[in-house]
Protein backbone atom coordinates (compact mmCIF):
# COMPACT_ATOMS: atom_id res chain seq x y z
CA UNK A 1 0.00 0.00 0.00
CA UNK A 2 1.27 3.51 -0.97
CA UNK A 3 1.84 6.08 2.00
CA UNK A 4 0.79 9.60 1.83
CA UNK A 5 3.33 11.62 3.32
CA UNK A 6 1.34 13.21 5.16
CA UNK A 7 -0.35 9.95 6.67
CA UNK A 8 3.02 8.47 7.68
CA UNK A 9 4.45 11.14 9.65
CA UNK A 10 4.04 12.36 12.98
CA UNK A 11 4.18 16.41 13.27
CA UNK A 12 7.34 17.13 15.46
CA UNK A 13 6.04 19.44 18.12
CA UNK A 14 2.81 17.80 18.36
CA UNK A 15 4.52 14.29 17.90
CA UNK A 16 6.62 15.03 21.07
CA UNK A 17 3.50 16.42 23.24
CA UNK A 18 2.04 13.03 22.49
CA UNK A 19 5.29 10.75 23.38
CA UNK A 20 5.63 12.84 26.81
CA UNK A 21 1.92 12.30 27.73
CA UNK A 22 2.94 7.99 26.65
CA UNK A 23 5.68 8.59 28.33
CA UNK A 24 3.73 10.00 31.86
CA UNK A 25 1.03 7.57 31.18
CA UNK A 26 3.66 4.42 31.66
CA UNK A 27 5.54 5.84 34.33
CA UNK A 28 3.92 4.80 37.99
CA UNK A 29 1.37 3.80 35.82
CA UNK A 30 1.23 -0.13 37.48
CA UNK A 31 2.63 -0.58 40.97
CA UNK A 32 3.67 -4.22 43.12
CA UNK A 33 3.01 -2.88 47.09
CA UNK A 34 5.25 -5.28 48.57
CA UNK A 35 8.07 -4.44 45.98
CA UNK A 36 8.04 -1.10 46.50
CA UNK A 37 9.32 -0.37 50.17
CA UNK A 38 11.85 1.53 51.16
CA UNK A 39 14.90 1.10 49.52
CA UNK A 40 18.29 -0.60 51.01
CA UNK A 41 21.47 -1.30 49.60
CA UNK A 42 21.78 -4.63 47.72
CA UNK A 43 21.05 -6.37 44.44
CA UNK A 44 18.28 -5.51 42.22
CA UNK A 45 14.79 -7.29 43.20
CA UNK A 46 12.40 -8.42 40.80
CA UNK A 47 10.48 -11.32 39.64
CA UNK A 48 8.59 -12.53 36.54
CA UNK A 49 5.69 -11.96 37.45
CA UNK A 50 6.76 -8.16 38.13
CA UNK A 51 7.93 -7.78 34.07
CA UNK A 52 5.21 -6.10 32.58
CA UNK A 53 4.14 -5.26 29.11
CA UNK A 54 4.92 -1.63 28.50
CA UNK A 55 1.49 -0.53 27.09
CA UNK A 56 -1.00 -2.66 28.10
CA UNK A 57 0.81 -3.79 31.81
CA UNK A 58 0.25 -6.94 31.56
CA UNK A 59 2.11 -10.11 32.25
CA UNK A 60 1.67 -11.90 29.06
CA UNK A 61 3.68 -12.61 25.68
CA UNK A 62 6.14 -9.29 24.48
CA UNK A 63 7.91 -9.29 21.26
CA UNK A 64 10.58 -7.76 19.35
CA UNK A 65 11.31 -3.97 19.44
CA UNK A 66 8.24 -3.94 22.30
CA UNK A 67 8.65 -2.08 25.58
CA UNK A 68 8.69 -3.92 28.86
CA UNK A 69 8.14 -2.37 32.19
CA UNK A 70 10.27 -4.02 35.04
CA UNK A 71 9.10 -3.51 38.74
CA UNK A 72 10.83 -4.23 41.99
CA UNK A 73 13.36 -2.73 44.46
CA UNK A 74 17.15 -1.23 43.89
CA UNK A 75 16.56 -1.05 40.56
CA UNK A 76 18.65 1.79 40.11
CA UNK A 77 20.38 4.25 42.62
CA UNK A 78 18.28 7.41 41.21
CA UNK A 79 15.65 8.32 38.53
CA UNK A 80 16.63 9.38 34.88
CA UNK A 81 14.81 9.63 31.64
CA UNK A 82 16.21 9.36 28.53
CA UNK A 83 17.39 12.44 27.08
CA UNK A 84 19.16 13.68 23.51
CA UNK A 85 22.38 13.63 25.40
CA UNK A 86 22.17 9.72 26.07
CA UNK A 87 21.55 8.87 22.05
CA UNK A 88 24.14 7.49 20.69
CA UNK A 89 24.25 7.72 16.48
CA UNK A 90 20.46 8.52 16.74
CA UNK A 91 19.80 5.42 19.37
CA UNK A 92 18.57 4.51 22.24
CA UNK A 93 21.26 4.04 25.44
CA UNK A 94 22.05 0.50 26.82
CA UNK A 95 23.49 2.41 30.17
CA UNK A 96 21.09 4.44 31.70
CA UNK A 97 21.95 5.79 34.98
CA UNK A 98 24.54 2.90 35.86
CA UNK A 99 21.38 0.41 34.91
CA UNK A 100 21.55 -2.55 31.98
CA UNK A 101 19.14 -4.88 31.52
CA UNK A 102 19.75 -8.10 29.66
CA UNK A 103 17.35 -9.68 27.73
CA UNK A 104 18.72 -13.12 26.82
CA UNK A 105 22.24 -12.08 24.88
CA UNK A 106 21.20 -8.90 24.15
CA UNK A 107 20.53 -5.42 25.78
CA UNK A 108 17.54 -3.77 26.22
CA UNK A 109 17.17 -0.16 24.83
CA UNK A 110 16.50 1.99 27.90
CA UNK A 111 14.05 5.17 28.20
CA UNK A 112 13.81 5.69 32.04
CA UNK A 113 15.14 3.82 35.47
CA UNK A 114 14.66 4.56 38.87
CA UNK A 115 14.78 2.46 41.95
CA UNK A 116 11.18 0.82 41.61
CA UNK A 117 10.53 0.92 37.59
CA UNK A 118 12.52 0.04 34.24
CA UNK A 119 11.22 1.15 31.03
CA UNK A 120 13.25 -1.17 28.60
CA UNK A 121 12.74 -1.58 24.86
CA UNK A 122 14.02 -5.00 23.62
CA UNK A 123 15.99 -5.72 20.60
CA UNK A 124 13.89 -5.88 17.19
CA UNK A 125 16.60 -9.38 16.35
CA UNK A 126 15.36 -11.45 19.18
CA UNK A 127 13.35 -14.33 17.64
CA UNK A 128 10.26 -16.13 19.58
CA UNK A 129 11.49 -18.33 22.37
CA UNK A 130 11.79 -17.97 26.40
CA UNK A 131 14.59 -15.57 28.19
CA UNK A 132 15.78 -14.72 30.87
CA UNK A 133 16.18 -11.04 31.92
CA UNK A 134 18.49 -9.38 34.35
CA UNK A 135 19.12 -6.12 35.84
CA UNK A 136 22.53 -4.78 36.70
CA UNK A 137 23.35 -2.18 38.23
CA UNK A 138 26.66 -0.95 38.23
CA UNK A 139 27.22 -4.19 37.18
CA UNK A 140 25.70 -5.83 40.15
CA UNK A 141 23.33 -8.43 39.24
CA UNK A 142 23.03 -10.35 42.19
CA UNK A 143 20.77 -13.80 42.43
CA UNK A 144 16.97 -12.33 40.91
CA UNK A 145 15.88 -12.64 37.40
CA UNK A 146 12.51 -13.09 35.41
CA UNK A 147 11.69 -15.21 32.62
CA UNK A 148 9.66 -13.84 29.22
CA UNK A 149 8.37 -15.24 26.13
CA UNK A 150 9.00 -13.38 23.08
CA UNK A 151 6.33 -13.85 20.33
CA UNK A 152 6.60 -12.65 16.79
CA UNK A 153 3.96 -9.72 17.63
CA UNK A 154 2.69 -8.45 20.77
CA UNK A 155 0.19 -5.73 19.77
CA UNK A 156 -0.83 -3.33 23.36
CA UNK A 157 -2.21 0.50 23.27
CA UNK A 158 -0.38 2.65 25.04
CA UNK A 159 -3.18 3.96 27.75
CA UNK A 160 -3.79 7.59 29.20
CA UNK A 161 -5.84 6.18 32.13
CA UNK A 162 -7.26 2.58 32.43
CA UNK A 163 -9.32 1.43 29.85
CA UNK A 164 -9.02 4.88 27.66
CA UNK A 165 -6.42 4.42 24.68
CA UNK A 166 -4.07 7.39 23.88
CA UNK A 167 -5.98 8.55 20.77
CA UNK A 168 -5.30 12.06 19.06
CA UNK A 169 -6.24 13.63 15.67
CA UNK A 170 -3.97 14.72 12.62
CA UNK A 171 -3.19 17.82 14.63
CA UNK A 172 -1.95 15.99 17.72
CA UNK A 173 -5.27 16.82 20.09
CA UNK A 174 -6.67 14.43 22.21
CA UNK A 175 -9.62 12.68 21.64
CA UNK A 176 -11.57 12.58 25.15
CA UNK A 177 -14.52 12.22 26.67
CA UNK A 178 -14.91 15.93 26.58
CA UNK A 179 -14.17 16.39 22.66
CA UNK A 180 -14.60 12.68 21.48
CA UNK A 181 -14.09 11.74 17.66
CA UNK A 182 -16.71 11.84 14.80
CA UNK A 183 -17.47 9.05 12.86
CA UNK A 184 -16.32 9.69 9.43
CA UNK A 185 -12.42 11.58 10.83
CA UNK A 186 -9.33 10.73 11.44
CA UNK A 187 -8.15 9.40 14.57
CA UNK A 188 -4.34 8.42 15.41
CA UNK A 189 -3.97 5.20 17.55
CA UNK A 190 -0.46 4.22 19.34
CA UNK A 191 0.66 1.38 20.02
CA UNK A 192 3.87 -1.05 21.06
CA UNK A 193 4.41 -4.71 19.52
CA UNK A 194 3.41 -4.67 16.07
CA UNK A 195 6.16 -6.36 14.27
CA UNK A 196 8.51 -6.13 11.88
CA UNK A 197 8.47 -3.17 9.18
CA UNK A 198 9.73 -2.46 5.67
CA UNK A 199 12.12 -1.13 5.64
CA UNK A 200 13.52 -2.44 9.06
CA UNK A 201 15.35 -0.45 11.59
CA UNK A 202 18.65 -0.90 13.36
CA UNK A 203 18.00 -2.32 17.35
CA UNK A 204 16.77 0.90 19.63
CA UNK A 205 17.26 3.40 16.69
CA UNK A 206 14.74 6.26 16.25
CA UNK A 207 13.36 5.74 12.64
CA UNK A 208 14.04 9.32 10.76
CA UNK A 209 10.97 8.09 8.30
CA UNK A 210 7.89 6.31 7.68
CA UNK A 211 8.14 2.41 7.87
CA UNK A 212 4.95 0.44 7.43
CA UNK A 213 4.21 -2.85 8.95
CA UNK A 214 5.67 -6.23 7.19
CA UNK A 215 2.13 -7.79 6.83
CA UNK A 216 2.88 -11.51 6.58
CA UNK A 217 -0.86 -11.92 8.31
CA UNK A 218 -3.31 -8.60 7.84
CA UNK A 219 -3.27 -6.14 10.50
CA UNK A 220 -6.55 -5.21 11.83
CA UNK A 221 -8.12 -2.74 13.60
CA UNK A 222 -11.40 -3.85 15.61
CA UNK A 223 -14.40 -1.55 17.09
CA UNK A 224 -16.84 -3.72 19.24
CA UNK A 225 -14.47 -6.84 17.55
CA UNK A 226 -15.37 -6.04 13.95
CA UNK A 227 -12.53 -5.38 11.98
CA UNK A 228 -12.71 -2.22 10.01
CA UNK A 229 -12.70 -1.89 6.44
CA UNK A 230 -8.98 -2.60 5.32
CA UNK A 231 -9.32 0.51 3.16
CA UNK A 232 -9.98 2.93 6.02
CA UNK A 233 -6.73 2.12 7.85
CA UNK A 234 -4.84 4.70 6.39
CA UNK A 235 -1.54 3.94 7.61
CA UNK A 236 0.21 1.54 10.44
CA UNK A 237 3.90 1.13 10.91
CA UNK A 238 6.40 3.36 12.86
CA UNK A 239 6.18 6.53 14.52
CA UNK A 240 9.12 8.16 12.67
CA UNK A 241 11.68 9.67 15.85
CA UNK A 242 10.36 7.16 18.36
CA UNK A 243 12.21 3.98 18.31
CA UNK A 244 9.74 1.49 19.65
CA UNK A 245 6.45 3.80 18.83
CA UNK A 246 4.21 2.86 16.33
CA UNK A 247 1.21 4.97 15.47
CA UNK A 248 -2.18 3.77 13.27
CA UNK A 249 -3.96 6.38 11.47
CA UNK A 250 -7.76 5.22 10.70
CA UNK A 251 -10.64 6.94 9.12
CA UNK A 252 -13.67 5.91 11.43
CA UNK A 253 -16.61 4.33 9.96
CA UNK A 254 -19.92 6.40 9.19
CA UNK A 255 -21.07 3.35 11.20
CA UNK A 256 -18.83 4.18 14.26
CA UNK A 257 -21.07 3.37 17.44
CA UNK A 258 -20.91 5.20 20.77
CA UNK A 259 -17.75 4.51 22.56
CA UNK A 260 -16.51 1.62 20.91
CA UNK A 261 -13.99 -1.26 22.28
CA UNK A 262 -10.98 -0.92 19.99
CA UNK A 263 -8.46 -3.79 19.56
CA UNK A 264 -5.74 -3.49 17.20
CA UNK A 265 -3.40 -6.40 15.82
CA UNK A 266 -3.56 -9.69 14.36
CA UNK A 267 -6.10 -12.82 14.29
CA UNK A 268 -4.28 -14.49 16.52
CA UNK A 269 -2.71 -11.65 18.53
CA UNK A 270 -5.05 -8.64 19.46
CA UNK A 271 -4.15 -5.56 21.98
CA UNK A 272 -6.69 -6.70 24.94
CA UNK A 273 -10.61 -5.90 25.19
CA UNK A 274 -10.74 -3.52 27.89
CA UNK A 275 -10.14 -0.30 26.21
CA UNK A 276 -12.49 2.04 24.81
CA UNK A 277 -12.09 4.95 22.55
CA UNK A 278 -14.18 8.30 22.94
CA UNK A 279 -17.01 8.63 19.94
CA UNK A 280 -20.39 10.21 19.71
CA UNK A 281 -22.42 9.66 16.48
Amino acid sequence: MRIPKEQGRSRGGQAKAVWRAILAAAVAAFAFPALVAGQMPGPPVFSTESVVHGATFERSAFAPNTFLSIFGENLAWSTRSVSAANLDANTLPTALGGVQVLIGPTLGFLTYVSPTQINVLTDNRLTPGTYTVRVLRDSLAGPHKGQITIAETAPGLFAITDGVPVVTRPDGSLVTAESPARPGQIVVLWATGLGPTLPSSRPGELPRGAAPLDQKVPFEVRLNDEPIPNGHILYAGVAPGFAGLYQVNILLPENTPRNPAIRVGYPNALSPVSQTIYVSP
